[in-house]
């Protein structure tokens, strides 16, 4: 499970382009170390004749268009400007969450009650093993009855289920004969292991039972998950029935997410998924969150193609381990079935109470100067980039290469899709419609809000 999520975290859509130039309006922007970064949130305060910084974002349009060429690319820009509300935007430098024994007890608590936990993977008593006996039983006796009735479509004949379940049957029986009831976990005593894990389990009257599962990464900070769901991956339906209105399911998650402490976060998007309960398909709503932190929001993009750098060291080898939010409550009319949410990070010292951002026409400018940064492989056809969505966020860097501590920087993302000449229209179709209805969108350029600075998602400086 930590595998996974590190992956899911780590992981990036590589694309490929032709390799580009273009003649920028000013000097180039180089990449800079980080050891120049926190000095310069710190120096950065909004001067006078800036104006206020609400002034500075309400300077922006909501919308976008420019047009440019590369070598090879045709940069087309028919974006929305995501800004936030803020009077003033705030640095801090922070370090991963931890989470304390009372959050763990009272997180467990809020989703099992006084329900019986077990080790994660462990039979939780005889007598669940009994239930499993009975069961197998009870769908032999269909098999047997001649019905004609298959327990499970798609796995064989009935002749050939009834074989399965019987040797089922069989070393279920035996273990019945040879298992001792496993005892339950004392939340009082619980505590992570030597993996920095707490995995548990507990019968809440699924067909599987839930699980609770608490990781402790040094570098990313807490994370907690919850699943009570089976999804439905290959549900033909997608308006499967559901007995609660979205507005229902976002009020249930806001009530966890304040009693839980999980900071302050912001619904993203919100997606209706299907799952199965007692072999029937029914829907359950998947939320996505994003984090406000210093009057800019926190959230997770895919980040596309490599950045040039001037690190000395190899990308792969220089991780942005702390990842930005990525958060998800999955709902249903029983209330939450599923989430993953990391801990809100420590702020260890606040740099900057108001930092001056770049107004429009830099960024413009810094569009133009940077994009050519970005790796593009495969050499070839002619290419077009098309911009879509422009955000700007604060995203979390690794101070001085300290990966327990990480300056919040704001940051503008430059996010759509690209696609050669050549393509069908069919495929086309399909990369705006991902475009369109993707929560999270893939980010063609990142850059230091403040002075045009190239960044990496992946790798920071």
């Amino acid at each position: 499970m930590k595998r996974l999520f590190i992956g899911v975290l780590l992981s990036f859509l590589i694309a490929c382009f032709s390799g580009c130039q273009i003649t920028p309006e000013e000097d180039l922007i180089k990449n800079k170390k980080e050891q120049d970064l926190e000095q310069e949130l710190k120096s950065g305060q909004v001067k006078e004749e800036f104006g206020q910084m609400a002034d500075i974002l309400a300077s922006f349009p909501e919308h976008y268009q420019d047009e440019f060429e590369m070598d090879g690319v045709s940069v087309q820009v028919d974006a929305e400007i995501h800004i936030p509300g803020a009077e003033k935007i705030i640095s801090e430098k922070v370090k991963p969450a931890v989470i304390s024994q009372d959050q763990i007890k009272k997180t467990i608590q809020y989703f099992v009650g006084d329900t019986a936990c077990y080790p994660f993977g462990a039979a939780g008593s005889k007598e669940e093993l009994m239930d499993s006996i009975v069961s197998i039983k009870q769908q032999i006796a269909i098999l047997e009855s001649g019905s004609g009735i298959e327990i499970n479509e798609g796995d064989g004949t009935s002749e050939e289920q009834l074989e399965i379940l019987k040797e089922q049957l069989k070393e279920h029986e035996e273990l019945y004969l040879t298992e001792e009831d496993v005892e339950p976990v004392s939340i009082d005593e619980i505590d992570f292991d030597e993996n920095g894990a707490i995995e548990i389990q507990s019968n809440l009257g699924r067909a599987e039972a839930a699980r609770l599962l608490f990781y402790e990464y040094p570098d990313l900070g807490s994370l907690v998950e919850f699943v009570n769901y089976s999804p439905s991956e290959n549900a033909v339906d997608d308006n499967p029935p559901i007995d609660i209105s979205e507005e229902e399911a976002e009020n249930k998650a806001a009530e966890a997410i304040q009693e839980l402490g999980y900071g302050d976060l912001e619904v993203m998007g919100i997606e209706k998924k299907s799952q199965v309960v007692n072999g029937e398909i029914i829907g359950f709503f998947d939320i996505s969150y994003k984090r406000n932190i210093g009057g800019l929001q926190n959230f997770y993009l895919e980040e596309v193609g490599k950045v040039q750098t001037d690190l000395e060291e190899p990308v792969e080898e220089y991780i942005a381990l702390m990842g930005q939010t990525k958060g998800n409550i999955q709902i249903d009319d029983t209330g939450i079935i599923g989430m993953s949410i990391t801990m809100p990070p420590q702020v260890i010292e606040r740099l900057n109470d108001n930092i001056a951002i770049c107004d429009f026409d830099q960024m413009k400018r810094y569009l133009a100067s940077n994009i050519q940064k970005k790796s593009w492989e495969i050499p070839g056809e002619k290419r077009y980039l098309k911009i879509t969505h422009i955000y700007l966020s604060a995203m979390y860097v690794v101070n001085k290469n300290n990966n327990q501590e990480y300056l919040t920087v704001p940051v503008w993302d430059f996010c759509g899709y690209s696609y050669p000449e050549s393509i069908p229209d069919s495929s086309l179709y399909n990369l705006e419609k991902i475009d369109k209805e993707s929560i999270y969108k893939a980010t063609y350029l990142t850059f230091n809000a403040i002075d045009g600075s190239i960044v990496s998602r992946k790798s920071g400086y």
